[in-house]
């Protein structure tokens, strides 16, 4: 049985054969990470964990990270989100641990206080999901995350409902004292990831990003730390 054979054309690789399977008439395709290579320019697929400060009475719906997009004619693919927290000093009210994610438009001022951006410029090759790739479009303005208080000085347009929320088990100490101790702790939970079949990600354009708050005020006693984990990619086109 004859193989059929289709000739691409373009500018990126011209003539190059799409095989057709004789048996199932169904083509040969391989899964692959988003193209981030096009046009004679090369971007790339990027990762970035960050922990915060030890926070006390964070409010609800305050500021506790973010990342923003300011390219613009580049675009940045959201791949996933995770999110996690620990005690880092003995907590005797508690309360519920939660997150959500929502969406920021008109974001054309980054977070000036309270905040710690990750510099992917810092040092060759940060954040890249492989060596060749091209170093971030972000630069010294990665992701940011809070130092011990809510971020501010922000200029933004958040949407009114999140895209994405998480809770976390409540993990008591089992003192009678002590409602939750150091090190008890929330593990890394997915808030977001770009995986189901047919799923569109969310896709960031200029001065577009996305901002992570806790839906409760966390606890008045003690102390408790933020992680995140954010991936993406950067790319011509989509």
């Amino acid at each position: 049985m004859a193989q059929t054979q289709i000739l691409g054309g373009g500018t990126l690789q011209p003539g190059v054969a799409l095989a057709v399977d004789p048996l199932f008439a169904a083509a040969r395709v391989a899964l692959r990470p988003l193209d981030y290579s096009n046009a004679g320019q090369l971007l790339g697929h990027y990762a970035v964990a960050q922990a915060s400060g030890a926070s006390v009475s964070l409010g609800a719906l305050a500021h506790a990270a973010s990342l923003r997009w300011a390219d613009t004619t580049r675009y940045c693919v959201l791949m996933r989100i995770k999110a996690g927290w620990s005690v880092t000093a003995a907590v005797t009210a508690a309360t519920p641990m939660d997150m959500r994610a929502i969406i920021a438009r008109g974001f054309s001022v980054d977070f000036t206080t309270n905040s710690t951006a990750a510099n992917l410029a810092a040092a060759a090759k940060t954040g890249q999901m492989r060596g060749n790739m091209a170093p971030s479009l972000m630069g010294v303005n990665g992701p940011r995350i809070l130092t011990t208080a809510a971020m501010s000085g922000q200029t933004i347009t958040a949407d009114a409902d999140p895209f994405a929320m998480t809770v976390w088990q409540n993990q008591p100490s089992g003192n009678a004292t002590v409602t939750q101790a150091i090190g008890v702790g929330g593990p890394m939970q997915t808030l977001y990831e770009y995986t189901a079949l047919s799923q569109h990600p969310i896709v960031l354009g200029a001065n577009e990003g996305v901002i992570l708050q806790p839906l409760t005020a966390g606890p008045t006693t003690g102390a408790i730390k933020y992680y995140t984990q954010w991936e993406w990619a950067e790319v011509l086109v989509f």
